[in-house]
């Protein structure tokens, strides 16, 4: 019995750890090419959105865009504030005794999801650490505040409270309609308990799944709490994700994990072995290492899956560095996103300064600056540009300090 019993846990762990085999690409960053926008981009659209007293906000720390509204998280002001598609001002809103830590869409009820901390409560670094050890542990609940925004009709403020939902103290991702995905990544000498998981499932009454096993006591390059990154894809019965000091694409189903592709680049940006089995001591150490080796990639991140191109972001230590790149899945190349060129379809404007920000079925989202907007157009004057009618009246009336600019975007089925 015991020998069949120690067999079944072997095949758990293996079917729990094990991801299959990546196709490895081999991906040099100073090597990717450059486009211009007439070649990628099948069509181009800026939407300025509308600058009020009451609608000036800071900078978009997360973009929704439903079949409504473009939805936008203010870290800054604690305030989420709705535009309607043309860019107008619709309304915004803060909830009560709440700091809000994510918002995300659930198109199954037509409703942001918004979580965050109970701000009645205030803890302290002990607290904290007991939390996130089992933030499944609804005792915990009492300090989050959890809420569904019904959007259907958002002048209502029509607000429905998740209650006993605790694990919003680490921002779980929405997966299928009754499942959540989340992570939570700590390693302490003091733990008791010797295994955890980097990856879990939870249906709303426990975890169900766990992918990644890892030693909560000696794996010390965890002694810095991290997580896995969740990406929402147009096929809502899977989510893209990638994990910490690793340079490979996942996909993660309601029963399996599949490892997509692996990025093999030059030794001088990966992190090397030894990183894995050096003895760190605290966080502190880790913050050392990272600010010691600046040239290293940690993670990748904002990826973002569209028709056969894969978007995604290399995360170094220092931001100086060209970080946003697309790999095109039907030839094989890389594309430096930064480089791909303004032209006279797009009026000289910029397209893709930064990261994907959000993407539906037919279109990519991203935001520039109105300062940078007001930049190119003084910059491109003798180049006559044409803007559409809303981009006129933008420059006309607008100015630099204005609300950020969305760009819609929509790709070609082939790069020209």
């Amino acid at each position: 019995m015991r020998k069949w019993l120690t067999i079944f846990c072997f095949l758990w762990y293996c079917g729990a750890s094990g991801q299959g085999t990546p196709k490895d690409l081999y991906f040099q960053p100073g090597f990717a090419s450059g486009s211009s926008v007439s070649k990628v981009f099948e069509e181009v659209v800026y939407i300025p959105l509308e600058t009020t007293k009451k609608s000036l906000f800071g900078r978009i720390r997360t973009l929704i865009v439903s079949d409504k509204y473009f939805i936008i998280w203010d870290a800054d002001t604690n305030f989420i504030y709705f535009f309607d598609k043309t860019g107008k001002f619709v309304k915004k809103y803060r909830p009560p005794n709440c700091t809000i830590k994510s918002i995300q869409l659930d198109r199954n009820r037509n409703a942001l999801f918004i979580s965050g901390s109970n701000k009645n409560f205030s803890f302290s670094p002990a607290e904290i650490e007991k939390m996130m050890e089992d933030p499944t542990n609804k005792s915990f609940a009492r300090f989050t505040w959890s809420a569904y925004y019904d959007l259907s009709d958002i002048q209502k403020e029509k607000i429905q409270r998740v209650k006993d939902f605790s694990l919003s103290l680490i921002s779980p991702t929405i997966f299928t309609k009754n499942l959540w995905a989340y992570s939570y990544i700590y390693a302490n000498r003091k733990f008791e308990d010797r295994t955890a998981y980097e990856l879990n499932i939870y249906d709303g009454e426990k975890t169900i799944k766990s992918y990644f096993p890892y030693n909560k006591q000696t794996d010390s390059f965890h002694y810095k709490p991290d997580q896995i990154s969740f990406f929402p894809i147009t096929d809502r019965s899977k989510l893209l994700f990638t994990r910490p000091f690793d340079y490979t694409f996942y996909e993660l189903t309601t029963d399996s994990v599949k490892a997509l592709y692996k990025l093999i680049m030059p030794m001088e940006i990966s992190l090397p072995k030894s990183f894995f089995s050096f003895s760190f001591r605290s966080q502190n150490d880790i913050d050392q290492y990272r600010h010691q080796n600046g040239s290293l990639v940690w993670e990748l991140d904002n990826v973002c899956k569209a028709k056969d191109y894969l978007f995604f972001t290399l995360d170094y230590y220092k931001s100086w560095r060209e970080k946003n790149f697309m790999y095109d899945e039907s030839t094989g190349r890389f594309y430096n996103t930064s480089k791909i060129s303004a032209d006279s379809t797009n009026g000289f404007l910029p397209v893709l300064p930064g990261s994907i920000q959000y993407n539906t079925d037919d279109y990519l989202y991203t935001s520039i600056s109105s300062s940078s907007m007001f930049q190119n157009k003084e910059y491109n004057q003798r180049r006559n540009p044409q803007y559409s009618p809303a981009l006129k009246r933008y420059f006309e009336k607008g100015n630099r300090a204005d609300n950020p600019v969305i760009v819609q975007l929509k790709l070609k089925n082939k790069i020209g």
